[in-house]
């Protein structure tokens, strides 16, 4: 598919941000939890539409709370009498619900957006052509990094290597760390001839030109307009139930 004929995602990321920056300023358990329910329930609308989705964003929210563990194992204990902190643990509540409702709400709304789909929503967003281009190119690293750490993975399988405590393993390991970064840069070299070639540049990225707003898609409007929606009314229900 062109370019050309790609959605339009400025709602999309627009939502997103919305979603992130809300997120960032509520204190409220009772918000959070309520928007960790929309999300979950936006999350899960997709998921019955699409049969990948869960899987990967599964496997999202696994690493995302990978990190969340370090969270709890530092904020809410003082290791130097061992003692039970509840302002820490109050804060890693919050830090736990806004990172998985950032998670849940970035993943489902950016779902199927590749890294110059992100670049050009947030060009149309206002961001400068050159950062947008930057964008593009550091989403497509990630990416080529994880390619090339996968092949690397599935050569060391099919030679029956099996990773142990002992010397021998941190020695592949450190070759295979070097492999990647070869094999990686190799690559990113080639991709960058490509583009060179058909006169890609940091300064001159091909775009279309954006519709204007009132032009797009009803369902991009009634998705951001849902997600503010939500994010309103998860700031309000707390309020009204205090005062019943």
């Amino acid at each position: 598919m062109s370019h050309e004929h790609r959605p339009d995602g400025r709602l999309r990321l627009a939502a997103a941000l919305l979603t992130g920056f809300s997120v960032s300023l509520i204190q409220s358990i009772d918000t959070l939890l309520i928007l960790l329910l929309f999300s979950v329930a936006a999350a899960i609308a997709v998921a019955i539409c699409n049969e990948r989705f869960p899987r990967k964003v599964l496997k999202r929210l696994v690493i995302v709370n990978f990190f969340v563990i370090w969270i709890w194992v530092t904020l809410p204990i003082d290791w130097l009498t061992l003692s039970w902190r509840a302002s820490g643990a109050q804060l890693a509540l919050q830090l736990t619900l806004r990172i998985n409702v950032i998670a849940l709400t970035v993943s489902t709304l950016l779902y199927r957006m590749s890294g110059i789909d992100l670049a050009r929503s947030a060009v149309g967003l206002g961001v400068p052509q050159s950062l947008g281009t930057l964008l593009a190119l550091a989403v497509r690293s990630i990416a080529l990094l994880e390619s090339t750490r996968s092949r690397l993975e599935q050569a060391t399988r099919a030679r029956a290597y099996r990773a142990t405590v002992s010397l021998r393993t941190i020695r592949v390991s450190a070759q295979l760390v070097s492999w990647l970064v070869v094999h990686a840069l190799v690559r990113s070299e080639r991709i960058r001839i490509g583009l060179t070639a058909r006169g890609y540049t940091t300064m001159r990225w091909p775009t279309r030109q954006h519709s204007h707003w009132h032009s797009l898609p009803i369902s991009e409007w009634l998705l951001f307009l849902g997600v503010l929606a939500a994010i309103v009314s998860a700031w309000l229900l707390p309020i009204v139930w205090n005062v019943k």
